[in-house]
């Protein structure tokens, strides 16, 4: 169980969402994988928290952690909820929610960062996220800089630009990648949550994965996975499948892995927390069979 470990809370960032909980189980081994975990929550659910991945953590501690340091889990900055509001005259600035594009992508970038310049994990880390997590997840390969200078030096440590090492491997989860998109195709009743977070819909394609203008092999040479469940209510099959065609085009075949066989709910998958902890195990042996070979 994820509550057997070592948990420890980290802010890397003065408002009260920019922080970090970090699940400790060999972190002195740096020769072991981090498992960094984005959630959803359509970038503004306050009730989506970093503890979201405490199932997935459970459900991985009952399988194989051979190969595995320590887990994390990001939390963001939040835009508004009509459901949760808050009134800015009695409410904080560090406790407001009305984080917009980049914000949340910033605070990610920030938060991996911290962790690399506290423990210096370098790129031996796996980032996957869930949802609009997922999103983000691919927005950070996206906008990291050119693969020539996207590396820290060789301990691990980051440098004066803050520029995070990128990860080993990447996996988005029942992910957003094209807002447009996904929102045609539920009628437009996406809008007030996508809106929120990215604006007015003529610059939702900027902040797109799917339709980010340069090639992910220029920034990023490691594993990109998707996963989707054909149960999902929320996002459909398209969505995945449209991200894995824009991926096998760019990263080619041998760096991409793509499964649909996922059960569960849009937010069951995170709630159980099975699939979530197979999809990181089968990285996790391809990444340990690639440093083999």
């Amino acid at each position: 169980m994820a509550s057997s470990l070592k948990y420890t809370l980290h802010q890397y960032g003065a408002h009260e969402l920019q922080r970090v909980g970090v699940w400790d189980l060999d972190i002195a081994d740096k020769a072991k994988y981090w498992i960094i975990f984005i959630h959803g929550g359509a970038w503004r659910d306050p009730r989506v928290t970093h503890e979201a991945f405490a199932p997935s953590i459970s459900r991985i501690l009952d399988a194989s952690t051979s190969s595995i340091a320590a887990f994390a889990s990001i939390d963001y900055r939040l835009s508004p909820h009509p459901d949760f509001p808050q009134d800015p005259a009695e409410t904080p600035e560090t406790q407001l929610r009305v984080a917009r594009h980049p914000d949340h992508l910033d605070d990610v970038r920030a938060a991996l960062v911290f962790l690399q310049r506290e423990f210096a994990l370098g790129a031996r880390y796996v980032l996957l996220g869930h949802s609009a997590g997922a999103c983000l997840a691919y927005q950070f390969l996206a906008t990291a800089p050119l693969s020539s200078t996207s590396r820290a030096d060789d301990e691990g440590r980051v440098g004066d630009g803050e520029t995070p090492h990128l990860p080993a491997a990447v996996l988005g989860i029942e992910g957003i990648y094209d807002m447009t998109g996904l929102n045609a195709r539920v009628g437009g009743s996406y809008s007030g949550f996508l809106s929120a977070a990215f604006g007015a819909p003529g610059d939702w394609d900027r902040a797109a994965p799917m339709k980010f203008a340069g090639r992910y092999r220029d920034r990023f040479g490691g594993l990109a996975a998707l996963a989707h469940s054909p149960d999902d209510e929320l996002v459909d099959m398209p969505e995945t499948e449209g991200m894995a065609e824009r991926l096998r085009g760019d990263v080619g075949e041998g760096s991409l892995l793509v499964w649909k066989d996922l059960q569960g709910s849009h937010e069951g998958i995170v709630e159980d927390g099975s699939g979530v902890a197979r999809l990181v195990l089968r990285i996790l042996a391809i990444l340990e069979d690639r440093a083999g070979s």
